[in-house]
């Protein structure tokens, strides 16, 4: 090989096994996909991925909307409080769990 230079990455031994397990069926192994990831990081000038924070496809007000016209579907409309409910549960001032109690509670 040319003038070459290692490379450690640290990483959890359960990642690393897994990876290489994987790779190994695609017939290449670790150190060629991080040498195939450097030559991309350098063509793209960039991460050769997409890297973004995982963001909610609807707003709050979007999702709860979208269950309402669901249920309204069913022929089962909600209340004003039934869509306070879903309002808590979205800004986080109530648990699924409570929830649960509470509508296993009104069907028993």
């Amino acid at each position: 090989m040319s003038n070459t230079s290692l490379l450690q990455v640290r990483t959890s031994a359960e990642d690393k096994e897994k990876a290489s397990a994987i790779l190994e069926k695609l017939g290449t192994n670790l150190s060629a996909v991080v040498n195939m990831m450097i030559k991309q990081i350098i063509l793209t000038e960039g991460i050769p991925f997409e890297v973004k924070m995982n963001h909610p496809v609807y707003t709050k007000t979007e999702a709860i909307k979208e269950v309402q016209a669901t249920m309204a579907f069913e022929g089962m409309e909600l209340t004003e409080e039934e869509m306070q409910i879903l309002y808590a549960y979205k800004n986080g001032e109530a648990s699924g769990e409570e929830l649960r109690k509470r509508i296993m509670g009104e069907v028993r």
